[in-house]
C-alpha cells in the first residue's frame, strides 16, 4: 500500500532546491510518522469497540482522500531542471 512513498519522495526532492531537502525530507518524515503512530491507538480503540472493520475503512478512505489531494496539488507542479 505505500508503493508509491519512493516515487512521492523523487518528486519532493525534484521540486525543492539542493539547499533545503534535507529538511524537506524531515518534514514529509514527521508528517508520515506522528499520524501513523497516532492512528494505532484510534485503530485499537474502534476494535476495542467492537467496530473491527472500522479502522479499515478509514484507512482506505484516507488513502483515496490522500491520493486526490496529492495530485489535485501538485498536477501542474514541474521538477527543477539541474
Amino acid at each position: 500500500m505505500n508503493m508509491a512513498t519512493p516515487l512521492e519522495q523523487s518528486m519532493i526532492m525534484g521540486i525543492v532546491v539542493e539547499d533545503e531537502r534535507g529538511a524537506a525530507s524531515g518534514v514529509n518524515s514527521a508528517l508520515w510518522s506522528l499520524p501513523n503512530a497516532l492512528s494505532s491507538f484510534v485503530g485499537a480503540y474502534l476494535m476495542g469497540l467492537g467496530f473491527l472493520a472500522a479502522p479499515f475503512v478509514l484507512a482506505g478512505a484516507f488513502y483515496v482522500a490522500s491520493i486526490s489531494l496529492f495530485w489535485f496539488f501538485f498536477r501542474k507542479t514541474e521538477l527543477l531542471d539541474y
